[in-house]
């Protein structure tokens, strides 16, 4: 059925012809996300790329300078961008977040983001805005769908299908249909793959399948004002090659009411609501995607059922005060409980027919403003400021340590904390460039992963729960140039952070190695640069490289889980309707490193060589809207894993690696259409 139907997508898209004109402007595939501003990129997610066009949204920000993934297998990656994961790096989708479940992290938030069925990514830089919630020490990324009323009735529509080896197939289509007044829009998405192999032929445990299906029904009475409803379903399945589990379930609901109204009179110019709901109900088992063999610490066949509610809203105002001075400014708020239930014989007792106990409570509410003053015609000073209320509960009422069940010291506490965050930044702007200095401050809160999943307390502290919320200052620099030839682009940032939530699994406590998550000061600077030369009409050539160094200040050691030095390389051919490209990926091996301490998405395994990867890939341009596109990723089919991959577990019917190898030789072949 599965491939029918991608046969018969291709067939029709063949068979639709358009008047291609001769001066149309090939499109061409992303190996390295373009630059917008020194502060923040743009991009569209529907364009085809090089690596393979990316199955989850941690996939697509890993084609931009500054991003490095956690690697587990063949999905559900873990985002890093200079050297920050987790809830350092502020991930926003429609106006919403939707927090994952699993306490190992086999759902990150990108796990639940199908990126072609957004049109818009952003990625801010640096603790350099207030208006996206709390917590964004690192970085904020949004992803966007528009909704601007449509100039007439009609149909606009998007559809893209991938092959790949190894099994590979990525099926998705976004369309959009209605009238100036009305519109009704349905993205939907399906993929999977088996498992792959390495660059020495060795079996990866990392198969996977997953859908989603996302739908807007909007009302769009003028071209200021729309009144929309969202309503969205996900689910699928993930083997991982990094641990004794895999995830078999990863059911997502999430509903948002969005109301929006522009061009107003009076003090107020223009409001913004948003208000939604997600539902993240998550199962992790060692028996269903693989053969299971007891061990010392599942001896039958065992399921974990966590699930999260999010539910929160977003007001947000904006006033032009004078022909200088406008404001941005509204309130957030968030709250989110965390239950589970577990079986340790699925068998005689499925974990579906247990009762869930709850485990966590947050609340968050933030009022916040951001303030942008023209002091001329191209500079601008931008300050804003936002003050959070968290307040977060322990409902746990026993815990595990050392194999043992013994009662939770902190049960039923409750822990509040009022945090304030903000930042100042200077811009300008001339004819060919553009360039920017700030300063930011965030205070974060704990997430659930640091508080929950952090076992005990360093020192004499009974519990992770009890660990104080950490405060990020930095020093962020930017600068872009603009030729007719030539495009630089250089981000450049310093920090220092007191209170750094560190987990540490092999810290001594009493005689022994406990998993602890502990406070320590540190302190990370790096920078991004990239560059674009159109040699001639036809060709092209772009490069990235992108460096973080940190240190473990308190410890006097590296900070672990620091991505090394990366390059990226690529050149761009055109000619009529074809065009050609290669990506020359080049990584330095890593040495700094604290082996068993990181963060909530990995710690340190070991240090890490250096590699190189070449990619090469082709596109014909059969009309305006239909491409297709064939490309060959790692065509040496070099053996290696990313610094930052999860050591390899020991997987039955599987060998075991020392970390999560990448894949070998990867054909694909994409066709993207739009109408």
């Amino acid at each position: 059925m599965k491939k029918r139907f991608i046969c018969a997508a291709i067939a029709a898209s063949c068979t639709w012809q358009g008047n291609a004109q001769t001066d149309q402007t090939l499109e061409h595939i992303e190996v390295i996300a373009p630059m917008h501003s020194p502060l923040d990129i743009k991009m569209d997610p529907k364009a085809t790329r090089q690596p393979l066009p990316a199955q989850d949204g941690a996939d697509l920000l890993s084609s931009i300078a500054g991003f490095s993934l956690v690697k587990k297998g063949g999905a559900s990656s873990d985002p890093v961008f200079r050297g920050m994961a987790g809830s350092r790096v502020n991930i926003i989708t429609d106006g919403g977040v939707a927090l994952g479940g699993c306490g190992g992290r086999m759902d990150p938030p990108t796990a639940y983001i199908t990126p072609q069925t957004y049109d818009t990514l952003t990625v801010i830089k640096g603790p350099q805005t207030v208006l996206y919630g709390p917590g964004n020490s690192a970085a904020t990324v949004v992803f966007e769908r528009e909704s601007e009323r449509l100039l007439e009735s009609g149909v606009t529509g998007f559809a893209n299908v991938t092959l790949g080896e190894f099994g590979k197939t990525i099926l998705n289509s976004d369309i959009k249909a209605g009238t100036k007044n009305y519109f009704a829009r349905v993205a939907t998405s399906y993929s999977e793959a088996d498992d792959y192999q390495d660059g020495n032929g060795t079996d990866i445990h990392s198969a996977y399948e997953k859908w989603n299906l996302d739908s807007q029904f909007a009302y769009t009475p003028d071209d200021n004002s729309l009144y929309s409803i969202s309503l969205g379903r996900s689910n699928g399945e993930v083997a991982y090659a990094d641990r004794m589990m895999d995830g078999s379930l990863f059911d997502r609901t999430q509903i948002a009411l969005q109301l929006e109204k522009h061009e107003l009179d009076g003090f107020i110019n223009s409001a913004e609501v948003s208000v939604y709901y997600n539902d993240i109900d998550h199962i992790m088992d060692n028996h269903s995607l693989r053969q299971f063999i007891p061990n010392m610490m599942m001896k039958n066949p065992t399921s974990s059922n966590p699930d999260r509610k999010t539910w929160g809203t977003k007001v947000l105002f904006n006033s032009e005060l004078d022909e200088q001075l406008s404001l941005a400014y509204g309130l957030d708020h968030q709250q989110n409980r965390h239950r589970l239930r577990v079986s340790r014989d699925h068998v005689t007792t499925p974990v579906e027919s247990l009762m869930r106990a709850e485990t966590a409570e947050f609340e968050q509410t933030g009022l916040f403003a951001e303030l942008e003053y023209s002091l001329s015609n191209s500079s601008q000073w931008v300050s804003g400021i936002r003050i959070d209320e968290w307040e977060a509960t322990d409902r746990r009422q026993t815990r595990s340590v050392m194999m043992q069940v013994i009662p939770n010291p902190t049960a039923d506490l409750t822990r509040d904390n009022t945090l304030i965050s903000g930042f100042t930044r200077y811009q300008a702007q001339s004819s060919n460039d553009s360039y920017y200095i700030g300063i930011g401050r965030t205070e974060r809160f704990p997430d659930y992963w640091e508080l929950m999943g952090g076992g005990r307390g360093a020192i004499d502290s009974p519990s992770a729960f009890l660990v104080d919320h950490e405060t990020t200052n930095q020093l962020d620099i930017g600068w872009l140039s603009q030729s007719k030839s030539f495009t630089h682009s250089v981000s450049l940032f310093f920090n220092r952070i007191d209170n750094y939530l560190l987990t540490d699994n092999l810290y001594q406590k009493m005689g022994m190695a406990s998993k602890v998550t502990r406070n320590i000061d540190a302190q990370t600077y790096g920078f991004e640069a990239e560059s674009r030369y159109q040699v001639s009409k036809n060709f092209s050539a772009t490069a990235s490289i992108n460096y973080v160094r940190g240190e473990n200040r308190t410890d006097d050691i590296a900070l672990a889980q620091q991505p090394p030095l990366q390059a990226r390389m690529a050149l761009n051919y055109r000619k009529d309707k074809w065009q050609f490209g290669t990506l020359w990926r080049v990584v330095q091996r890593q040495h700094r490193v604290a082996i068993g301490q990181g963060n909530i998405a990995g710690q340190d395994v070991s240090p890490s060589n250096g590699f190189g990867t070449l990619a090469v890939n082709t596109s014909y341009q059969h009309s305006p809207d239909l491409v297709f596109a064939l490309g060959v990723d790692n065509l040496f089919d070099k053996a290696y894993a990313e610094h930052l991959s999860r050591s390899g577990a020991m997987v039955s019917g599987y060998p075991q690696t020392a970390k999560v190898n990448e894949a070998g030789r990867t054909l694909w072949l994409n066709m993207n259409w739009q109408f």
